[in-house]
């Protein structure tokens, strides 16, 4: 909802919207059950900003970081793999760089703890879709690694998101990349 448009200016004008709605929808409603009632009466618009900027807050703590210098410097996309590569064996991971021809669609083959799991890397400008999700997934089937991961410095689309649940594909940004693991572990409890 804050993607840049095509002369790099952000608008928060949709997600203002979108959020407006979640409070008026969903929020207000559960106040009003729970009998919070000064959200709905009295001096309810200075409370309900309080509220807008406290999750703004909330959110802010989770979005990913600022491309760091050494990704803004990168040029190429195999330059972005060598750059996740060093990230997971950083955090103990064997990461092995496919040869690009062949893998079908895998960039790295990475292990640990007897977990094998195919990461395919997209550096992007804009947002990455669904097709970044088929060819991981596709990959790890390939592959004979029972997880998929799609990792970029961008974003991911609204569809990319709804096919990577569906199919149990990690979708990560280089940021998250040392907590793959942890990821990992919440993925296959939550499938238990």
């Amino acid at each position: 909802m804050l993607s840049p448009d095509e002369y790099g200016n952000v608008s928060e004008d949709i997600w203002d919207k979108h959020l407006n709605a979640f409070i008026r929808k969903t929020l207000l409603p559960e106040f009003q059950r729970r009998k919070i009632d000064h959200f709905v009466a009295g001096d309810a618009k200075r409370h309900l900003g309080r509220l807008r900027t406290r999750i703004n807050r909330i959110i802010d703590r989770y979005r990913p970081a600022e491309p760091s210098e050494e990704i803004a410097d990168l040029m190429t996309g195999r330059e972005f793999e060598l750059y996740c590569q060093r990230i997971l064996q950083e955090a103990e991971w064997h990461a092995a760089l496919t040869p690009g021809s062949g893998d079908q669609g895998a960039d790295i083959i990475a292990e640990k703890n007897g977990r094998r799991v195919v990461i395919q890397c997209k550096f992007y400008n804009g947002s990455v879709g669904n097709r970044a999700v088929q060819e991981a997934y596709a990959a790890a089937a390939f592959q004979d690694a029972p997880h998929a991961v799609v990792v970029t410095n961008s974003i991911f689309t609204k569809s990319a998101h709804q096919l990577a649940h569906k199919n149990t594909v990690l979708l990560m940004h280089h940021t998250e990349l040392a907590e793959l693991e942890g990821r990992l572990n919440r993925l296959e409890r939550a499938a238990h």
